[in-house]
């Protein structure tokens, strides 16, 4: 089992690249975290690993309440002046470790965490957890990466080079099996593909050029299956590639 870097170390100088960020940012994006989870006006919602406050945002003005939860104190300071700038009023930041929720059981009517869990490197106790503090006859919405197996090989190097925090990517498949082993049943499930901008994606953690250039070969050498999957082209002189995202509805009964 290789050594864990503390994740905060890997953010708390990013804040300002995440909330500027255009996938974290993407209109689309946060549109399908909305599409998943179906806010009502009197909702309680809990958005975890928040971050800038990007989703907890997209959420704010279909709930009663969102409380956006993250490890990192330097994300939810960006996460407070985003919220100030924009006026929004019923937002409120907590300190927080997805794996030990400082909340009570059946707080919440809304459950969502997206781009984040892999960096836990507990995932059963993240999902317990978030059964835990989700209301009966509620949602949650899982959204992370989920490459198909043979590019989530290649891809690993990559993601662990760019930023030590990261553990590691589930399937669509293993994610579903691990939810539905927390307790929730599975409403539904996808695999979304997406254009990859490799620059901006090693921007996010300020990746030194010389690295850049290393993993940025990993990716256009790739060969076989991962290398259909990723389909690795260069436009003007910068390195695109397939991406995925599991999206996950889940009910708790």
């Amino acid at each position: 089992m290789r050594w864990m870097p503390d994740v905060r170390d890997s953010f708390r100088n990013a804040a300002g690249r995440y909330s500027r960020s255009s996938f974290h940012t993407s209109s689309q994006g946060l549109q399908e975290v909305i599409d998943l989870t179906r806010p009502k006006p009197g909702d309680l919602a809990l958005d975890v690993a928040t971050g800038t406050g990007n989703t907890a945002f997209a959420l704010a003005p279909y709930v009663r309440r969102v409380i956006g939860l993250d490890l990192t104190r330097e994300m939810l300071d960006e996460a407070r002046r985003v919220a100030a700038e924009r006026g929004i009023k019923n937002a409120d930041w907590v300190i927080g470790d997805a794996a030990r929720l400082p909340f009570p059981d059946q707080t919440f009517d809304i459950y969502v965490v997206r781009a984040a869990p892999h960096h836990f490197p507990d995932i059963d106790r993240f999902l317990s957890e978030a059964h835990r503090v989700l209301k009966h006859d509620r949602d949650a919405a899982f959204i992370d990466c989920a490459p198909p197996v043979p590019a989530r090989d290649l891809l690993h190097e990559v993601e662990v080079r760019r930023d030590p925090s990261h553990v590691m990517s589930l399937t669509v498949d293993e994610w579903v099996g691990k939810v539905e082993a927390a307790g929730f049943e599975v409403e539904s499930a996808e695999a979304r593909e997406t254009a990859w901008n490799f620059e901006e994606w090693m921007d996010n953690q300020d990746v030194a050029p010389e690295l850049r250039v290393e993993l940025a070969g990993i990716i256009d050498g790739a060969m076989g299956e991962a290398r259909a999957q990723l389909h690795p082209e260069w436009r003007e002189g910068k390195l695109w590639h397939a991406y995925w995202h599991a999206l996950i509805r889940a009910h708790k009964r």
